[in-house]
């Protein structure tokens, strides 16, 4: 009996044992990992705070710059999609991702914060190449958004890739450092490192376009991703089409020269004795007047520029540059007169006041040099004429202003 029971509990035994053999182990749960766009996560972030993503969501875009030619340092990257761009800041010695592919980055744990303005997504070692990053396709590409430096200046195109026309660079030189890049409206910074392979190469001269990313360093700023991604062989902005008259003074080498000396430039005294004359001061040359050491009640004093044929303008200006010096009170008025006919007795004549920017008043020095703008002339053109500055001012009232023009141009827009 005994011997029976043995016997059936061990076939039980074996039967369970097969059994169990048999089963197959369960799968634990698959990982759960959302798609966001990068606006989306870009919401997660909490401005003004360093914080972590606590979801598991993963981004996917095409890296659009990277530090292959040296524009920015070795942890950092951008990323795009359809939606916003973000800058990536990975915690690899070394940065492999290449621009113009598509990757898919895991976010959970990941440390958003902000540096000097600019939003960055992987702070503090928490953006691996090789545990967050997978590459898609090494071939991408992404087409750059179209705008405005004004629209860029809003900020609200950060870390996208950008194609801005109509501009051009505001001075010669190489790309390295802040160059001023502007569309004769608005201005921004293109900012190239030192040790860009491109950063010692000649900027272009002209006016045309420009691809970068729109980047943040306290100001907004474009970073180049190659300089071939720029064409400016136009015309320039702001720059007059046709040149009736352009004097900057330099050949006035000589202090106190009275500017009759160039031709076609008069200056007579309306009041006192005082007239236009040359001045040099740290290497530029201009001319001035004043009423200070005059002695008189009463200075006026003329210069007018030579004539001008407007008969077959369309845009006409007068620009120059002027400063004053040690402001207290003396005037100076710009006008125009087609019925002048050049002689020694300017004020007997028939004269439009004009507007144009006056520099800032410096009641303890001189200021620095302000343009006018551009003062349009529109109103005379179809025939001959005259430009005149009239300075007005009194050595015994106290009224000794200096005043000084340079760089004078008239000019089709």
């Amino acid at each position: 009996m005994k011997n029976k029971l043995y016997i059936s509990i061990l076939a039980i035994a074996i039967t369970l044992s097969i059994v169990s053999c048999d089963r197959e182990p369960v799968a634990p749960p698959a990982r759960q990992v959302d798609y966001v766009t990068i606006e989306q996560l870009r919401e997660m972030h909490v401005s003004g705070v360093t914080d972590t993503v606590k979801t598991d969501v993963y981004i996917q875009g095409v890296v659009t710059l990277t530090p292959e030619l040296g524009n920015v340092p070795s942890m950092i990257a951008y990323i795009q999609d359809s939606t916003a761009a973000i800058c990536l800041t990975v915690s690899d010695n070394t940065n492999t991702l290449a621009m113009d592919s598509e990757v898919k980055i895991l976010c959970y744990g990941v440390i958003f914060e902000e540096y000097n303005g600019l939003l960055q997504f992987g702070s503090n070692n928490s953006l691996s190449i090789a545990e967050n990053i997978e590459v898609i396709n090494l071939i991408a590409s992404i087409d750059p958004d179209t705008v405005t430096i004004g629209q860029l200046n809003t900020g609200e195109y950060e870390g996208r890739y950008v194609y801005i026309p109509g501009v051009q660079f505001d001075a010669a030189g190489t790309f390295s450092g802040n160059q001023v890049l502007t569309d004769c409206n608005a201005q921004i910074d293109v900012y190239t490192r030192s040790v860009a392979t491109f950063s010692g190469q000649t900027r272009p001269t002209g006016n045309g376009y420009l691809k970068g990313i729109s980047s943040i360093y306290n100001d907004q700023q474009i970073l180049l991703r190659d300089p071939s991604e720029m064409e400016m062989t136009g015309k320039r902005c702001g720059e007059p089409s046709t040149i009736y008259l352009s004097q900057d003074f330099s050949s006035l080498t000589t202090n106190y020269t009275n500017v009759s000396a160039l031709a076609g430039w008069l200056t007579y005294a309306e009041a006192g004795t005082k007239t236009w004359f040359s001045y040099k001061y740290s290497g530029n040359y201009f001319v001035e007047t004043t009423a200070y050491n005059s002695g008189a009640a009463s200075v006026i004093t003329w210069m007018t520029a030579p004539v001008i044929d407007l008969t077959d303008a369309t845009s006409p200006y007068v620009s120059f540059d002027c400063a004053d010096g040690y402001d207290n009170g003396a005037t100076l008025q710009l006008y125009a007169s087609t019925n002048y006919d050049g002689s020694a007795t300017p004020w007997s004549f028939t004269w439009t006041e004009l507007t144009f920017n006056h520099p800032p008043s410096s009641a303890s020095g001189y200021s620095a040099f302000t343009s006018s703008g551009q003062v349009d002339l529109s109103a005379f053109k179809g025939s001959p004429v005259y430009i005149a500055w009239k300075y007005t001012g009194s050595a015994t009232n106290s009224n000794t202003t200096t005043y000084e023009v340079d760089n004078v141009i008239i000019a089709e827009k």
